[in-house]
């Protein structure tokens, strides 16, 4: 009897296994098999902390000061300066931090900051035109070589954040929409009105996207804008809490996003946003996520930090200075804040499993440009979405509207139905977020 019992209990056994191995979500082929098994704190990689040995960071970053008070930190454009690691600093100098989301660069003046950070190239470009950032770099602090800013001297490079546009999995796949695979399968009738977008005359990030739409189309910009149907939302918080998997983005950093709210979701599958929020809607193991990066619709952007005077008070120097040592760079990496600059401290954290980037972390800038280049671009933008090309239908056309489209019906799938005929499927839509198998 006692042999027969044993039988069942491991027959039991093996089939609770399958059952859990069958409803558990792919991970990244870099996570750990058990995330759990090594917990991660910031500084301290998965591999080091169960016995392998750990990197150690390559910039020969300058020592930060010491001292007190508080520095008063702008984020542009969904930037993050996570509580963990603004913890880590004032250990380490005695300075606090408070921060102050800002959506782009123009709004840096009314932070009335001490530091700006998450400036990409065009960010630094036009701040310092502006005179809303110092004219040089902080005493002692100067950037990686490679990421200078010509026309920018105080920017100091400390992260990676491109830009993309992130997919919902679980939503295209439960509804049986393919992710995009170019630039240009944004404008096709699958895939065209199920995009938001934080609005580009206002949001870095948005500009930082129409950009890169330049950049793939040329002269064609306007053709592609007109084809396009997305929501265009007013800030970058917003078109988060359109995202379809909006509630699964974590409540510190939509903290650090202007115009987000805890828990908002909406219609729309794809969302311009920086890579960062990929890592930011991890699931439970921390080592897949509910979004993807579309790695052909991504600019690459490297993340600046700039004072604001000359001479930097102390506080704002020490911070530029430590965000380069390899306590900050590893707790970037860590909470997927950003992907660290000194790329080898990457390995076994969030922005190397979730953000998608391969290869070296310093790269070319793809945002820095002629700034009325950049204005053109945006004038094309607007005026091409204030005349959209009439979508392909069935029906008999409408009459032509010169009114703009830039926020779609609640329902973008269903919107899009009479385009491809493919009326049972548009009825699957729902502006839910499919959850993946647990």
């Amino acid at each position: 009897m006692a042999r027969a019992r044993l039988l069942f209990a491991l027959s039991a056994l093996v089939a609770a296994s399958t059952t859990v191995a069958a409803c558990s979500p792919s991970v990244s082929s870099s996570a750990p098999q058990d995330p759990f098994a090594a917990p991660i704190v910031p500084g301290q990689s998965a591999r080091a902390s169960a016995g392998f040995g750990g990197g150690h960071g390559t910039i020969d970053a300058p020592t930060p000061r010491s001292g007190s008070g508080t520095v008063t930190v702008a984020l542009v454009g969904g930037a993050q300066l996570p509580t963990e690691t603004a913890q880590e600093f004032t250990k380490a100098t005695g300075f606090t931090v408070a921060v102050v989301p800002v959506d782009g660069v123009d709004a840096v003046a009314k932070a009335e900051a001490d530091v700006v950070l998450g400036l990409d190239g065009a960010d630094a470009l036009q701040a310092s035109a502006a005179g809303t950032v110092a004219d040089a770099a902080p005493q002692d602090t100067t950037t990686l070589a490679g990421t200078a800013v010509d026309g920018a001297p105080a920017a100091v490079a400390y992260g990676r954040d491109d830009v993309c546009v992130i997919a919902d999995k679980s939503w295209m796949s439960a509804n049986n929409r393919p992710l995009p695979t170019s630039f240009a399968d944004l404008s096709s009738p699958r895939v065209r009105a199920l995009l938001a977008v934080p609005d580009p005359a206002s949001s870095s990030v948005g500009r930082a996207f129409v950009q890169e739409a330049a950049s793939q189309t040329g002269e064609g910009l306007g053709t592609f804008v007109q084809s396009l149907s997305p929501r265009v939302d007013a800030t970058l918080g917003a078109a988060i809490g359109a995202w379809t998997a909006g509630d699964r983005v974590s409540d510190a950093y939509l903290s650090e996003v202007v115009g987000s709210a805890s828990g908002a979701s909406g219609a729309y599958p794809l969302v311009v946003a920086p890579r960062s929020l990929a890592a930011a809607a991890a699931t439970n193991t921390g080592a897949d996520s509910f979004g993807a990066p579309v790695s052909s619709t991504c600019i690459a952007r490297i993340m600046y930090a700039a004072a604001t005077t000359a001479p930097a008070s102390d506080g704002a120097e020490s911070l530029i200075a430590w965000l380069q040592g390899e306590t900050a760079q590893r707790s970037l990496a860590t909470t997927g804040a950003a992907y660290p600059i000194d790329g080898v401290l990457a390995a076994d954290t969030k922005a190397s499993w979730l953000m998608g980037i391969t290869g070296e972390a310093v790269v070319a800038d793809e945002t820095m440009g002629s700034l009325d280049a950049m204005n053109a671009w945006l004038a094309t933008w607007s005026s091409a979405l204030a005349a959209p090309a009439p979508a392909p239908t069935t029906e008999p056309a409408p009459e032509p509207t010169t009114e703009p489209q830039a926020s779609p019906a609640a329902d973008p799938a269903q919107d899009e139905a009479g385009a491809t005929g493919d009326d049972a499927r548009s009825e699957e839509h729902t502006s839910e977020l499919q959850s993946p198998a647990m």
